[in-house]
Protein backbone atom coordinates (compact mmCIF):
# COMPACT_ATOMS: atom_id res chain seq x y z
CA UNK A 1 0.00 0.00 0.00
CA UNK A 2 2.52 2.24 0.76
CA UNK A 3 4.33 2.10 -2.62
CA UNK A 4 1.64 2.58 -4.23
CA UNK A 5 1.41 6.10 -2.31
CA UNK A 6 4.95 6.65 -3.42
CA UNK A 7 4.29 5.37 -7.05
CA UNK A 8 1.03 7.67 -7.15
CA UNK A 9 3.30 10.79 -5.60
CA UNK A 10 5.75 10.73 -7.82
CA UNK A 11 4.12 10.10 -11.14
CA UNK A 12 2.01 13.13 -9.92
CA UNK A 13 5.07 15.34 -9.51
CA UNK A 14 6.35 14.71 -12.37
CA UNK A 15 3.21 14.93 -14.75
CA UNK A 16 2.61 18.38 -12.69
CA UNK A 17 6.43 19.41 -13.17
CA UNK A 18 5.53 18.97 -16.94
CA UNK A 19 3.05 21.30 -16.93
CA UNK A 20 3.41 25.16 -17.51
CA UNK A 21 0.66 26.26 -14.20
CA UNK A 22 1.64 29.83 -14.64
CA UNK A 23 1.77 30.56 -18.25
CA UNK A 24 -1.75 31.89 -19.34
CA UNK A 25 -3.17 31.30 -22.75
CA UNK A 26 -3.48 35.31 -23.47
CA UNK A 27 0.62 34.95 -23.15
CA UNK A 28 1.33 34.06 -26.60
CA UNK A 29 -1.10 36.96 -27.91
CA UNK A 30 0.68 39.68 -30.09
CA UNK A 31 -0.03 42.91 -28.59
CA UNK A 32 -2.45 44.20 -31.11
CA UNK A 33 -4.43 41.37 -31.19
CA UNK A 34 -4.87 41.78 -27.47
CA UNK A 35 -5.98 45.10 -27.56
CA UNK A 36 -8.82 44.70 -29.90
CA UNK A 37 -9.95 41.45 -28.38
CA UNK A 38 -9.21 43.68 -24.71
CA UNK A 39 -11.68 46.17 -26.48
CA UNK A 40 -14.27 44.24 -27.89
CA UNK A 41 -14.74 42.99 -24.08
CA UNK A 42 -15.45 46.46 -23.43
CA UNK A 43 -18.76 46.84 -25.28
CA UNK A 44 -20.37 43.29 -24.99
CA UNK A 45 -23.30 43.76 -22.98
CA UNK A 46 -24.40 40.66 -22.39
CA UNK A 47 -21.76 38.43 -22.16
CA UNK A 48 -21.74 34.25 -22.11
CA UNK A 49 -20.02 32.93 -18.95
CA UNK A 50 -16.84 31.52 -21.38
CA UNK A 51 -16.55 35.11 -22.91
CA UNK A 52 -16.82 36.75 -19.11
CA UNK A 53 -14.08 34.03 -18.38
CA UNK A 54 -11.71 35.06 -21.63
CA UNK A 55 -12.66 38.59 -21.38
CA UNK A 56 -10.72 38.00 -17.48
CA UNK A 57 -8.14 36.50 -19.02
CA UNK A 58 -7.47 39.35 -21.71
CA UNK A 59 -7.65 41.87 -18.84
CA UNK A 60 -5.63 39.58 -16.83
CA UNK A 61 -2.65 39.44 -19.70
CA UNK A 62 -2.58 43.48 -20.21
CA UNK A 63 -2.46 43.66 -16.32
CA UNK A 64 0.34 41.69 -16.52
CA UNK A 65 1.84 43.32 -19.62
CA UNK A 66 1.21 46.73 -18.14
CA UNK A 67 3.11 45.67 -14.99
CA UNK A 68 6.13 44.84 -17.29
CA UNK A 69 5.96 48.30 -18.54
CA UNK A 70 3.90 47.64 -22.09
CA UNK A 71 1.30 49.30 -22.60
CA UNK A 72 -0.62 47.31 -25.00
CA UNK A 73 -4.13 47.59 -23.87
CA UNK A 74 -4.01 51.36 -22.20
Amino acid sequence: MRNTLYIGTLVSLIFIGGCDMFASPAADIPDNELRSKWRECKYIKNPSKTKVLACENYQRECDRRKNKGNLACY
